[in-house]
């Protein structure tokens, strides 16, 4: 019974372990652990692919784009003409990869976009649909589904993972995918353009300052990074962002660090002055004020 994934790629499914990559059959589900050095991977196959990277890094690279991707983030990658995964150096990586067939995914469509009695007149249909992932690397903890794929990714290193049925936790999977895309299609909806398009793009670039954000938390982050890193004029990530979270991202930036700093004096300690300097507040009386207002209480409430 494997609990140890060192150097080895492991598929719950069938129960194969092997020690190099080798090419899936686009018909059948998989859900793979592997922890192994990996310089290089290409997907050919039409089918839907949920990679979370519990550590190491990577680019992957599509035809007409290129992301990267590293510790404790996940992407989502549509049915296409496939992509590849770089990784120059060799390094090892931790990964948990899940690959929906084309059946089980169009068996998800149409129980999810037909009636209870259709369900019930014809129980094994199929119904292909449109779907469109943001194929964009997604930190795991701000998702459900990402914090699904996290502990899933846990549980696959106890002996009782053994036990479980891998097809019904990947449908567990695709059901929370999916339940985050229709929220992400809500959020677009909010931008103000009229094409679904531009919503979707102009949300597309906002969801890389949301990730720039959490990812650099802990450093003053100001709204010319956020501006250059999501390709948005200042005016235009300003007014947008407002409209999609419901605050300026100068106000969702200091939300996220009193958070945090909350967190870290409850779990870790630490003098408050400490706890500033490290979330990137160069005055003291600033964070505290800030604090209290957010919480009704001032951060030695809080104190460990």
């Amino acid at each position: 019974m494997i609990t140890d994934y060192t150097n080895i790629i492991y598929d719950h499914f069938s129960k194969r372990i092997t020690r190099s990559t080798y090419q899936l059959d686009k018909e059948q589900n998989y859900l793979m652990r592997l922890a192994t050095p990996l310089s290089h991977y290409a997907y050919e196959n039409n089918n839907l692919m949920i990679i979370y990277f519990k550590n190491g890094s990577g680019e992957l690279q599509w035809k007409d784009k290129r992301v990267k991707i590293d510790r404790d983030k996940f992407v989502v990658t549509n049915p296409s003409i496939g992509w590849e995964y770089v990784n120059p150096k060799s390094l090892p990586i931790d990964v948990l990869c899940i690959v929906i067939c084309e059946a089980l995914r169009e068996q998800f469509h149409y129980f999810k976009l037909t009636s209870m009695m259709q369900k019930l007149d014809n129980p094994f249909g199929q119904t292909n649909a449109d779907s469109f992932f943001l194929e964009e690397p997604l930190g795991a903890a701000h998702y459900q589904s990402g914090q699904l794929l996290q502990r899933i990714h846990q549980f696959s290193s106890e002996s009782a993972f053994h036990l479980t049925n891998p097809e019904e936790l990947a449908m567990n999977v695709l059901e929370s995918i999916y339940q985050d895309q229709h929220h992400g299609y809500a959020l677009a909806a909010r931008v103000q353009a009229k094409k679904p398009s531009t919503q979707l793009e102009t949300f597309k670039r906002l969801l890389v300052a949301y990730e720039y954000i959490h990812d650099n938390i802990n450093k003053s982050i100001s709204l010319n990074e956020l501006s250059r890193v999501s390709s948005l004029s200042k005016f235009h990530l300003y007014d947008s962002f407002k409209n999609v979270y419901g605050q300026t991202p100068h106000q969702y930036i200091n939300r996220i660090k009193v958070t945090k700093a909350k967190e870290y004096l409850q779990q870790k300690g630490g003098s408050i002055g400490e706890i500033a300097d490290l979330l990137g507040f160069n005055d003291i009386s600033v964070f505290s004020k800030l604090f209290k207002k957010i919480y009704g209480n001032p951060p030695s409430h809080y104190q460990n």
